[in-house]
């Protein structure tokens, strides 16, 4: 499905667009113009280009079902296509010489084509009335952040833009199947093994939680891993390798360290959750969630030892 479905609020939404389309249309200054909507609303259009484009930025609030989605983005556009349309003349005298071409409803996410049947009907609306600001092959077209892959990628190089997602819960079912794999049978035995070290004392109830614990946080960090590589490539390449750098010395760290394995095990996540939260492009949330993942990655592997 295009986008993402996690929920945003519509001025961080708006912002965050905005940001995306200052970078893509950075040069020459001035291609691209931001139209505040504090004064007598935004008139269909939260900004345009020098190329015929306009935009308008949309996060859909509570949405319960995609028919619930389908409806509230349908409604958007209609509402905003109506503002189009009724303000040609406050719009022709913003746009200048520039006649608009090209609309777009910028969402985090949509997953119904009927929605894009919906903009086409909207689209022939605006060429049947033959306004003055408008083209005539008017189109309407729906975008997500997808569209804004590269643009994203700057941005988060500059700290302006965070990779920011939650871990996706792993149901008992699921991670029964992933332990009970027979290809999961060595890091099983290697996690048993180690959680009898890091829990010395501790009941078998106590160490079968940590250690589900333990296979739901490489789960869900791998996933949030995956997206994260899919969104912004380059992050991703800059978190793999303090992944391998901090692999690199770890065995050694495991051998050579006089801390008792909890404190040991301690130390190693709040020293690398540390390390990611320098990395620019992620929340906080995915620098925890990611550490996580790692030190779990060294658990179930032989990375981090206590023998």
């Amino acid at each position: 499905m295009p986008g993402d479905p996690r929920p945003w609020n519509p001025k961080e939404w708006e912002k965050h667009v905005q940001r995306l389309l200052k970078k893509r249309y950075c040069n020459p200054p001035g291609s691209y113009q931001e139209v505040p909507d504090t004064v007598k609303g935004d008139c269909g259009i939260e900004g345009f280009a020098q190329d015929g484009t306009a935009y308008q930025c949309y996060a859909a609030q509570q949405w319960l079902s995609p028919d619930d989605l389908l409806n509230k983005q349908k409604n958007k556009i209609s509402t905003d296509i109506a503002k189009f349309l009724r303000n040609e003349d406050e719009l022709c005298d913003i746009f200048g010489h520039t006649k608009i071409g090209q609309w777009n409803l910028v969402v985090p996410y949509w997953s119904n084509k009927d929605l894009k049947k919906h903009a086409n009907a909207k689209a022939l609306e605006v060429q049947e009335k033959k306004r003055k600001h408008a083209q005539k092959k008017f189109a309407v077209s729906i975008l997500t952040a997808d569209d804004f892959a590269v643009e994203a990628s700057l941005l988060a190089k500059l700290d302006l833009y965070q990779f920011d997602v939650a871990a996706p819960p792993i149901q008992p079912a699921s991670l029964a199947t992933w332990m009970n794999g027979k290809k999961n049978l060595r890091q099983v035995q290697n996690l048993t093994r180690k959680a009898a070290l890091i829990g010395t004392g501790k009941s078998k109830e106590m160490k079968e939680k940590f250690q589900a614990r333990i296979v739901a946080q490489y789960i869900g960090g791998d996933i949030v891993l995956g997206k994260l590589e899919r969104e912004l490539p380059e992050v991703y390449g800059k978190v793999i390798e303090y992944k391998v750098a901090r692999e690199t010395n770890l065995e050694i760290e495991s051998y050579a360290t006089t801390k008792v394995p909890a404190e040991f095990f301690q130390s190693t996540l709040q020293d690398y959750r540390s390390e990611l939260r320098t990395v620019p492009g992620i929340s906080a949330r995915v620098a925890d969630i990611l550490a996580h993942e790692a030190v779990s990655d060294w658990l179930l592997n032989c990375t981090m030892d206590f023998d």
